[in-house]
């Protein structure tokens, strides 16, 4: 029986999508090509080890309009439909809609009657006013789809508010590789003592990890944390960099927040050692579609404190079960719940094994798995109905 041969249209190559990627390719019935719009763009310093794709892939020639820090880039490829007419695909994945290259493969799916599946990682709290035309184009361009692909609750909700088809949703799980990060995690909490004394650091260590901009809520961040730390010996470890890391120094300067250690940019392989000496994880972010930093964090066996705003929350954070949910922008709720554990040992434990039960079905497989459905679905659904999408 031959394989279907399925096409990703996505916008980079990320690390966390290799394993799944690679999973997939793997499955006995599925043939993948993976088009690459770029492989970086400027909002990202991740460093891809390229000798871990086990599968097809090529970056398209193409360009990224508009490259400010905190904006995301559009992506055009115009030689997509070339592309895709020399692959013949069985059926398209597209990661999203935002895109030009997306639209110019909407029109080869269109041309050809190729099943198309959009992959969609957008929430309600994610989305940004737009114009009721703007809305109604959306909406449009939703229901050409055959089928989606979500990662999780917060998601389905947002494509059901824009007339999608609930029998047309497919479940493929956002993950990690759970099993390294657990592993290396306790390797490092076994030596704690001696890492954070390498690391210049003591006492009960609140962890974030992630890009340095406002819009991850590192302001109410560094407020929350001001408000704890005249009262216990606390250290807050905040792991990446971006355009807003002078101005956050600054500030913990003119606060006398002594206890904030700025790492900088930390490689993949070097992230288990800070979760593995954390004693709790922090993610207020303003806006986020999901927060892979959360699967992370969990597998290592942490409670999480994280905003409402983080399109994971609905699916990983129990409200007090392994963490704390707060309302965005809340600083005197973030405060409290950071608070709570801080003094509360016992606790931190409990929630840290927790998170490790609720993440242990978060899987690159899973994710693999929940690709392969939504493949084989949408092309035996275009089968059964055999008609034009306009």
């Amino acid at each position: 029986m031959p394989k279907t041969k399925a096409v990703i249209l996505t916008e980079i190559i990320s690390p966390y999508r290799i394993p799944p990627f690679n999973y997939l390719a793997q499955d006995e019935e599925i043939d993948l090509t993976v088009f690459f719009f770029a492989e970086t763009e400027s909002r990202r310093s991740w460093l891809v080890e390229k000798e871990k794709i086990q599968f097809n892939y090529q970056v398209l020639w193409g360009l990224q309009l508009g490259k400010s820090y905190q904006s995301a880039p559009v992506f055009f490829n115009p030689d997509v439909i070339y592309q895709l007419w020399k692959q013949q695909p069985d059926v398209i994945i597209c990661g999203g809609w935002h895109h030009f290259t997306h639209w110019l493969a909407l029109v080869y799916a269109e041309i050809t009657q190729t099943p198309l599946l959009i992959w969609s990682e957008s929430t309600l709290k994610d989305e940004r006013a737009v114009s009721i035309i703007k809305h109604k184009l959306k909406t449009w361009i939703v229901n050409q789809a055959d089928g989606y692909i979500i990662p999780g609750k917060a998601q389905k909700k947002y494509l059901l508010n824009l007339r999608a088809r609930e029998d047309r949703i497919y479940i493929a799980p956002n993950a990690v590789d759970s099993v390294l990060f657990t592993s290396q995690a306790q390797i490092y909490r076994q030596q704690k003592a001696v890492c954070q004394e390498k690391l210049g650091i003591n006492g009960c260590v609140i962890l974030y990890v992630g890009r340095l901009i406002d819009e991850k809520g590192i302001p109410e961040l560094l407020e929350a944390f001001a408000k704890l730390s005249t009262h216990n010996q606390i250290t807050l470890v905040i792991v990446g960099d971006g355009s807003r890391s002078q101005d956050y120094h600054l500030y913990c300067q003119q606060n006398q927040l002594d206890n904030v250690v700025f790492t900088g940019f930390q490689p993949q392989s070097a992230l288990p050692q800070y979760y593995g000496i954390a004693d709790i994880f922090v993610f207020p972010t303003r806006s986020d579609t999901w927060g892979l930093v959360l699967n992370e964090a969990m597998a290592a066996g942490l409670p999480v404190v994280c905003s409402d705003a983080a399109g994971a929350a609905d699916d990983l954070v129990v409200n007090g079960g392994n963490g704390y949910l707060v309302p965005v922008g809340d600083v005197e709720k973030l405060s409290e719940a950071l608070q709570i554990l801080v003094e509360d040992e016992s606790l931190r434990k409990k929630m840290g094994l927790h998170s490790q039960e609720i993440i242990a079905d978060y899987t690159p497989q899973k994710m693999a798995l929940g690709l392969k459905q939504a493949i084989l679905g949408s092309l035996q659904h275009n089968r059964i109905t055999s008609q034009p999408r306009c």
